[in-house]
């Protein structure tokens, strides 16, 4: 009877391989966090495609609840996009803030446990330090740009959007793809080239089942379609085998993949206070 017992309850929190399913209630918020107009999209491909077309793109940063805590999977445009910014060919926006969205569901920055940041781009850790008692997770290879101030600059990387975090030092580096609460449920995944030390987002929900986040993997349909690296990936070869690791991934998992910077993959997503469990 106790092994028919410890059978059943493996069936109960278990549902294929690498996959929790249990009680911890995981939820998953979509955040507003910029709007990009892209004039000229050939810097999307350094195979030069996409020359002479424009596309409007959505900074997007989640909210994750793992039983009582929370995570932030990145900060999107710092505050002075508020007043809109024009850059070459990119035109941005940012009509919000993160704490003001998240008051809305009850919290303050200092109910935010952890942010994770899939890159350290500016349009991706722009409102880092508004959260300064949460602890930042950033990959080891992520953190060792941001300590070298000339490599920084080479690769897009701005260390003052997260300049709180370094002085505190309330940094945890993550080394290769990391379980966040030792369940399966919130799971990094390692995939560097688009910066050396870039990461998606998995999390496995209750009834929704697995949704992926893509960092910028890709940045739109047609970019991952034609399996195109953007002019400014860090490593062209490492970028097309992160690639292949998460179709690998979306495929296993049957997963739902939600371009970050895709709207009509964002739109797919109940607008808060809604979320997907």
């Amino acid at each position: 009877m106790k092994i028919l017992k410890t059978a059943l309850l493996s069936l109960v929190l278990f549902s294929g391989a690498g996959q929790t399913w249990g009680a911890t209630d995981v939820r998953l918020y979509r955040l507003d966090c910029g709007t990009m107009h892209i004039g000229d999209m050939s810097m999307m491909s350094d195979a030069g495609h996409y020359k002479g077309r424009s596309y409007d793109i959505v900074i997007s940063c989640y909210l994750v609840k793992h039983g009582d805590t929370w995570m932030l999977w990145d900060t999107g445009f710092a505050r002075p996009f508020l007043t809109g910014l024009k850059q070459g060919a990119l035109e941005m926006n940012l009509s919000t803030t993160i704490d003001k969205q998240i008051k809305g569901l009850g919290l303050e920055p200092t109910d935010i446990h952890y942010v994770a940041l899939s890159h350290a781009h500016f349009d991706h850790a722009g409102q880092t330090n508004d959260f300064p008692a949460a602890t930042l997770v950033l990959q080891k290879a992520e953190r060792a740009v941001l300590r070298d101030e000339k490599a920084a600059s080479e690769h897009f990387i701005q260390p003052e959007l997260i300049g709180k975090h370094l002085a505190s030092g309330r940094i945890q580096e993550i080394d290769g793809d990391h379980d966040f609460f030792g369940d399966g449920t919130v799971r990094a995944i390692a995939l560097p080239g688009h910066t050396p030390g870039h990461m998606a987002l998995q999390v496995t929900l209750p009834r929704s089942g697995v949704v992926i986040l893509s960092g910028d993997q890709w940045h739109f349909p047609e970019n991952r379609r034609d399996n195109q690296v953007p002019t400014f990936n860090f490593d062209h070869d490492a970028t097309i085998d992160s690639s292949g690791k998460l179709e690998r991934l979306i495929a296993r998992t049957k997963a739902k993949l939600i371009i970050q910077h895709e709207p009509a993959d964002n739109a797919q997503l109940p607008v808060l206070p809604g979320y997907l469990d």
